[in-house]
């Protein structure tokens, strides 16, 4: 008999919330030691890293196109968040497509000024936790 069981994340109702544990999957399962590497500045292997970042790119795809204007109607308030979620994945998409062209080297990357830092966008994700509880969302 066990006393602590597992915690059963289910599927969230909510389309955006649903869209959100779907970005958190992408950076928590195939994002992880990719990001883990750029922050400790450890060179990446090109070939690896752009075949796992292709399938990233077709999961991503796949929600913006599951939260796009034309296939998701929703409220005013929730309107807000959704542009602020495309805002942070096209954001990400823009990070990684900046870091494939210099090779995935930490230092050519972050001597490119005009590029959001990866921390910024991860920080987004705290900013729309705050917004989806506004409208009492069932994932945050």
């Amino acid at each position: 008999m066990r006393l602590f069981k597992r915690k059963k994340i289910e599927r969230p109702k909510n389309p955006l919330g649903y869209a959100l544990y779907k970005y958190d999957n992408i950076i928590n399962r195939d994002l992880k030691k990719i990001i883990k590497s750029l922050t400790l500045k450890k060179k990446l292997n090109f070939k690896k890293v752009n075949t796992v970042l292709e399938d990233v790119f077709y999961k991503l795809n796949i929600i913006l196109d599951e939260i796009s204007k034309d296939n998701l109607k929703i409220d005013y308030r929730s309107d807000k968040i959704r542009n602020f979620m495309i805002d942070m994945i096209q954001s990400l998409k823009d990070y990684f497509n900046r870091a494939k062209t210099y090779n995935f080297e930490p230092e050519k990357i972050e001597n490119y000024e005009t590029i959001i830092s990866l921390d910024l966008i991860l920080n987004k994700r705290e900013k729309i936790k705050k917004k989806m509880k506004d409208i009492e969302s069932d994932y945050i």
